[in-house]
């Protein structure tokens, strides 16, 4: 049956007298312009249940189209439950002095790692000027003088027998530091130039040589005797020095061991080792310690002062900073009253998510070290939650990886990765692993959820809870209030011009618009929050107080103008004949289909021409767009469902012995889906039929092998698409269009249109069948096998008739004798030699469209 839509039931208006101003003012929890978890209830029961479950692999996939609010809805979700949560440990890295390539990874309460770091650096400084003082002190320069007078009577005393005899035989003995040369001297005491001893005769210098060879074994007995008195000068030196040291040193590290005390036993027992350390590398922290006499004179070392320290911590002085065992690297560290932590990482690459160690170049050298290790996501995120976007996540394999690592191992392992392309192995640091303890939040789109799903084995055990953020809701007074009182919020919160009830009611319908459902809005609230800053926009280029219906309508127009190049350029072609569409008249085996062309950000309806011709075969049915590769899968799904109607309906009363073709005339892009098969269907009954179709009518639907009508897709834009086409060509005159029944709940139709069917100038019928379909087209009955209707033939008997026709003629085309087959021998070629078949002349191919069409 078939039933003409009135205008009330081609658009939802919202009734605006059923609301007041003061709807429109939005409530606290409205007032940042965010819509929350409006129409989310299914996907906030989900959400909930991943929050509540701490166990292991209870992690969170959150599925959803971009502009749902799905990131903003849930990041807030959780800001409002880590605040009533506990605060997670900072993290800070000490220097290892076991293995000083894995620094110790220490928690410590929340908070207390940046004062950790300031109480060591202030110890350094402290003990640096304690040192320099101690070391400078009367006291300790009487003590050290006396072990060097001690030293340098000692030395003397084993050398006056040995410069005696010396000086008997006729040499000088004389000292440089440790070393003991002789010297032949003259009559006066001065050692003899060499001049003055290749002089002397051979018998003189056979001599002295001899002399010198009795003399040199006293001199090796007595410079080992200076070195082990050198030795027990040197410890007793040393054990002065520690003396002196821990004198000033014990009271500082046990200063700082009690302002550390509630921190961790780990940062109290590594100010021990710190200690330790420090009495070890006194040599190198205060050189002048171990400054010893030399030739009767102290040795004059350059004071080593904090400053002069920090700065070969800066420049890297030999193996490693003097100083960079003593600092503390403060990993990561939380704000002690804001609870868990809450973070959106937006570049997940492996070094972002994990950490990463930074490398200093310097003169061609690549240098590191434990201060330079920076903490990922991970690490932030730790005790709290950490939000990822799939896609983001999945362009680096490696973070992807990584992230999989520290879920199914429960910890952090940092580790330097090196440099792509890196062919030698350099040495790196590798912290101690933390434990993790953190919920993920993925967020995607349906696609990547389902391939990981179907691909990766591990993804099903590490994210057990999926959490679908709808498209759409259902309409209802309340969730209507909601949505204006989110409109509300959106424009208090960005400073726009307020909304006037009218205007709010153009911005609801347009929600609904998006859907293609008079009873839902769409969930897509940043393309509608878009349309209220344009709407805004325009409103205050015009001097308005407030933004109404008009302003909306005008930023949908202006939105339409940007993007129809490609619709207006059609439409051009159409009104200029460039394109055959007819608008008025019948014609048979023609009919208007329609269909629309979605170009990503944008989509619009078109009509086009579609045409069916048959003749006797063999029950065949040609969709040219098939055969020129032009048509989907689905596509070609629709037609093959009309062969399987035509035997439903013909196939038990006569052989289908027709050939028929189908083309949709003047398409030159991709075509895919079933919306134009009942248009086909109308069109080929016309041709075997001989009954003209009306062209001021234009039909969209699919069809099943029943010959019902299904729904389809862009119906408004269909629709809108041929009423601008007959608008242009035709305005005074009557057009229709014919849709399935199932579709009536989707339309939406622009005002224009809506006015025009209220004019009388335009129809939207919807159809159930096929049979309704050709009589709208036709005015004729179908009057099938099982009709009650009078003696007049309808289609049925009609097309009954033409199949019979066309089974006599191929009857008598299967009687004609053939001629007999002549077949001549082929002269055998070899392969390497083989004639190849003549190439095909390439056929011209007209420009496509950037999308495609349905």
């Amino acid at each position: 049956m078939h039933h003409t839509l009135p205008p009330s039931a081609l658009r939802w208006r919202l009734p605006v007298d059923e609301f007041s101003a003061a709807d429109l003012r939005p409530k606290e929890e409205d007032r940042h312009g965010r819509p929350g978890a409006l129409g989310q209830e299914r996907a906030l029961a989900a959400l909930e249940l991943g929050l509540g479950i701490r166990e292991r692999g209870f992690n969170i996939f959150v599925v959803g189209a971009s502009g749902t609010g799905r990131t903003s809805t849930v990041r807030e979700l959780l800001e409002e439950k880590a605040k009533t949560e506990r605060t997670p440990s900072d993290v800070v890295l000490l220097y290892n002095f076991a293995d000083r390539d894995r620094p110790w990874a220490v928690p410590v309460p929340a908070g207390a790692a940046p004062g950790i770091k300031k109480r060591y650096d202030a110890f350094v400084d402290k003990m640096l000027q304690a040192l320099e003082k101690a070391f400078e002190s009367d006291g300790y320069i009487d003590r050290r003088s006396q072990l060097d007078a001690h030293h340098q009577e000692k030395t003397d005393a084993l050398l006056v027998d040995i410069d005696k005899e010396a000086g008997e035989c006729g040499f000088i003995l004389s000292r440089t530091g440790s070393a003991l040369t002789l010297a032949v001297a003259d009559d006066n005491g001065n050692p003899l130039s060499e001049e003055a001893y290749e002089a002397l005769d051979d018998e003189k210098k056979a001599e002295l040589e001899g002399s010198a060879e009795e003399l040199q074994s006293g001199l090796e007995e007595a410079l080992r005797k200076i070195r082990t008195l050198e030795k027990e000068t040197d410890e007793a030196i040393e054990k002065l020095a520690r003396e002196t040291a821990v004198q000033v040193l014990h009271p500082l590290v046990e200063e700082a061991k009690s302002d550390l005390a509630g921190t961790s036993p780990r940062v109290v027992a590594h100010l021990d080792d710190v200690e330790k350390d420090i009495l070890d590398r006194l040599r190198r922290l205060v050189p002048e310690s171990h400054a010893i006499e030399e030739g009767g004179e102290e040795t004059q070392a350059e004071p080593r002062s904090a400053k002069r320290l920090s700065e070969e911590e800066e420049e890297g002085d030999r193996d490693e900073p003097a100083l960079l065992r003593y600092r503390v690297n403060v990993l990561v560290t939380q704000n002690p009253k804001a609870g868990a932590p809450v973070v959106l990482e937006t570049l997940p690459t492996l070094s972002n998510l994990v950490g990463r160690i930074e490398h200093r170049v310097r003169q061609g050298e690549s240098s590191t070290d434990f201060t330079r290790i920076k903490a990922g996501a991970l690490y932030r995120a730790n005790g709290g939650y950490l939000l990822l976007h799939a896609a983001d996540l999945l362009r680096d394999p490696a973070a992807w990886e990584g992230l999989k690592r520290a879920l199914k191992n429960r910890q952090i392992e940092l580790d330097d990765p090196g440099e792509p392309g890196r062919m030698v192995t350099m040495a790196s640091l590798r912290p101690e692993p933390v434990k993790l303890s953190i919920k993920i939040c993925l967020i995607g789109v349906p696609e990547i959820y389902y391939t990981l799903s179907r691909t990766d084995l591990d993804f099903s055990k590490l994210f057990k809870v999926k959490v679908d953020f709808e498209i759409e809701m259902a309409r209802s007074k309340d969730r209507l209030l909601h949505y204006m009182r989110f409109l509300a919020g959106l424009s208090h919160e960005e400073s726009l011009l307020p909304l006037s009830i009218e205007g709010a009611g153009r911005v609801l319908e347009h929600a609904a618009r998006v859907c293609d459902d008079q009873h839902k809005l769409t969930t897509r609230f940043g393309e509608i929050a878009d349309l209220v800053r344009e709407a805004s926009f325009f409103a205050q280029k015009q001097s308005s107080t407030e933004v109404t219906a008009a302003h909306v309508r005008q930023a949908l127009q202006a939105r339409a103008d940007r993007e129809g190049f490609i619709e207006l350029r059609m439409r051009e072609d159409i009104a200029q004949r460039r394109v055959s569409i007819l608008t008025d008249g019948s014609v048979v085996g023609q009919v208007n289909g329609l269909t629309v062309i979605d170009l990503g950000s944008y989509a619009f309806g078109s009509p086009v021409r579609i045409t069916c011709r048959v003749g006797a075969g063999r029950g065949e049915i040609v969709d040219i767009e098939r055969e020129t590769e032009l048509g989907g899968p689905i596509h070609t799904k629709g037609t093959l469902i009309l062969k399987g109607l035509l035997l439903d309906r013909f196939g038990r009363h006569v052989p289908l012995c027709l050939q028929g073709t189908v083309c949709m005339e003047q398409s030159y892009s991709d075509i895919d889906g079933d919306s134009a098969s009942l248009a086909e269907v109308c069109a080929l009954i016309s041709a075997l039929t001989g009954a003209p179709l009306r062209q001021s009518v234009a039909m969209t639907g699919s069809i099943d092998q029943l010959g019902n009508a299904q729904a389809v897709g862009g119906v408004n834009e269909k629709i809108e698409g041929f009423f601008h086409i007959c608008r242009q060509r035709a305005p005074d005159r009557v057009h229709e269009v014919i849709i399935p029944a199932s579709n009536a709940r989707d339309l939406m139709l622009g005002e224009e249109i809506v006015q025009a069917c209220e004019q009388g100038l335009f129809k939207v019928t919807t159809v159930q069948t096929i049979e309704d379909a050709l009589f709208v087209l036709t005015g004729e009955r179908w009057n099938g096998p099982t009709s009650t209707s009078p003696a007049k033939p309808g289609l049925f008997a009609r097309a009954l008739a033409a199949l019979e026709h066309l089974a006599a003629v191929q009857s008598l085309v299967n009687m004609q004798p053939r001629a007999p087959r002549r077949i001549t021998p082929v002269p055998r070629v070899s392969s390497s030699k083989a004639a190849k078949p003549p190439a095909k002349a390439a056929a011209k191919k007209k420009p496509t469209l950037p999308g495609r069409s349905r």
